[in-house]
């Protein structure tokens, strides 16, 4: 059964610059999931593939994980964790079910279908893509220029590290570090109190309170996880490498306390940039057991 979904392209065909309040995103579609195993990189599940999690959302795109040196989304200035791809020549990703103006569109229109992004990339290697891309943190979308190449030395297409996700209000579902215990995993991975936030691993994203957050604890007990972390003093994203464990001496898994919610979002100061992340070269091969790779997202 196919459920007919209104979606509306709000997108204007220039980059707005970032406004002093809240901004209304771009509304998206939904044919698509990413699954959130832990047993490989993808997996052997399809990244693209139907599921329940975003059901009736409305508000997707593909969220920009890692972005690796030297490739085409470097040259883009694709921002990890805060930037997410929504658009492509004019048409959006994932489809919709109303035009611009809002009139319903035929069920046999080509809008309603999702782009197949891998094979639209394939087909466009060496030819320049015109990508919309939201940034969650400034709330400003902008137009980016992406040219697939099989040459450029690095893994993929694009260099880029994507995954579907959710973008509405985003920015207000993060987790800050608001004290780090002395010698705990937190502190050793560097962890720095009241201007660093949590944002997520490549499988899963700290938005659901500190119950995700708990949950990548737990399962990673005296194995190292990789998270995604913002500072605001530098306005940059990195990755960061923990391992959770009770055995440091301390209190808790992490040895930090954390705060979620309206008194814990990024600064206002923070929002007139689209932020930087520290960009990083896809491993190949085998890994080592003691660095367990994350399922969830796939590598253009």
């Amino acid at each position: 059964h196919t459920q007919k979904r209104r979606r509306q392209n709000l997108i204007d065909d220039r980059p707005t610059d970032p406004p002093a309040g809240k901004k209304t995103p771009p509304a998206m579609g939904n044919d698509a999931s990413i699954p959130s195993g832990e047993d490989g990189h993808g997996g052997g599940a399809d990244p693209f593939a139907m599921g329940d999690k975003f059901d009736g959302v409305e508000t997707l795109g593909y969220r920009v994980l890692g972005v690796q040196p030297d490739s085409p989304a470097s040259s883009a200035g694709l921002v990890s964790f805060f930037d997410f791809l929504v658009g492509c020549n004019g048409r959006m990703l994932l489809g919709r079910s109303v035009d611009d103006d809002g009139n319903d569109l035929p069920e046999d229109s080509e809008e309603w279908e999702d782009v197949d992004f891998p094979k639209l990339l394939r087909e466009n290697v060496g030819e320049a893509l015109e990508m919309l891309v939201w940034n969650i943190k400034s709330q400003s979308q902008r137009l980016v220029s992406l040219t697939p190449s099989s040459d450029w030395g690095g893994t993929g297409l694009l260099g880029v590290t994507i995954r579907l996700d959710d973008y509405a209000e985003a920015d207000e579902r993060l987790v800050r570090v608001l004290s780090v215990e002395h010698n705990s995993p937190a502190a050793i991975a560097g962890l720095e109190p009241l201007t660093d936030y949590l944002l997520g691993t490549t499988a899963v994203s700290f938005d659901d309170g500190d119950k995700n957050l708990a949950s990548v604890l737990q399962s990673h007990v005296d194995r190292v996880v990789e998270m995604y972390v913002y500072n605001t003093e530098s306005d940059v994203v990195r990755v960061v490498t923990v391992m959770p464990t009770l055995s440091w001496g301390g209190q808790g898994l992490l040895g930090a306390e954390v705060g979620t919610g309206y008194l814990h979002r990024i600064p206002q100061r923070c929002r007139d940039t689209l932020g930087s992340s520290v960009e990083r070269k896809v491993r190949t091969g085998a890994r080592p057991a003691e660095y367990p790779p994350l399922q969830g997202g796939q590598t253009m």
